[in-house]
């Protein structure tokens, strides 16, 4: 993959090409194929822009039905996943999502002590965020627990217990979404103090849904 960035900041538009150098079992692309895509960072989700199709040989090599047998070949039904794992990699501009997300200390869950309310509020919202920027193919349990340095099984066990007047889960217990209540915004805002209009400002920390594609 190329990007012709160093870092991917906040806002940023950048430029994306792939090949089939880049075939690693998330996605396909067949020889002499070449996609070109502009993503931007937005609020620490990924989002394509566009993706244009080029071939790579020239205008004397190029056929109609070459060019169609190979793209009937292209799989990129996981770009989201590929593009995240790509840019999160530390060997190369070491994309993170929760850069994006307010400074807290989630150790008290790591060292399994009581959570405070505050604690609960923030590890709602920290799953929130979760839920809107990492891609829908990867597993959120997994990716949190990683993140919060626990088990899965422990990330699980807390998702659950967090205070339904600072939470409420939506669907079942195993799908995406929920969102915090009123006096788990109040909590957080009282907490980031000066900070609180960078929170009022990121779409991703309040609530989500499968149905919203926001």
């Amino acid at each position: 993959m190329k990007i012709n960035k160093e870092e991917f900041q906040l806002g940023e538009i950048a430029e994306v090409i792939l090949d089939s150098q880049d075939n690693d079992g998330l996605i396909f692309v067949p020889k002499n194929i070449e996609l070109r895509l502009t993503i931007e960072n937005y609020f620490g989700k990924i989002l394509i822009n566009t993706i244009e199709i080029y071939p790579r040989e020239n205008n004397l090599q190029i056929s109609k039905t070459g060019i169609e047998q190979r793209l009937g070949n292209l799989d990129i039904k996981l770009l989201d996943r590929y593009l995240f794992k790509s840019l999160s990699d530390k060997s190369g501009i070491a994309y993170s999502p929760y850069q994006y997300f307010p400074e807290y200390d989630f150790s008290v869950f790591e060292k399994n002590r009581r959570p405070s309310d505050l604690d609960w509020a923030m590890f709602a919202t920290l799953y929130i965020f979760s839920c809107n920027v990492l891609p829908t193919t990867l597993k959120i349990e997994l990716a949190m627990a990683k993140y919060l340095r626990i088990s899965e099984e422990n990330f699980k066990r807390f998702l659950k217990k967090i205070p339904p007047t600072l939470f409420m889960k939506s669907s079942h217990s195993d799908s995406r979404g929920g969102n915090i209540s009123f006096d788990a915004e109040i909590l957080i805002k009282n907490y980031l103090g000066n900070a609180a209009s960078s929170y009022e400002e990121n779409p991703y920390l309040k609530f989500y849904s499968d149905s919203d594609l926001a």
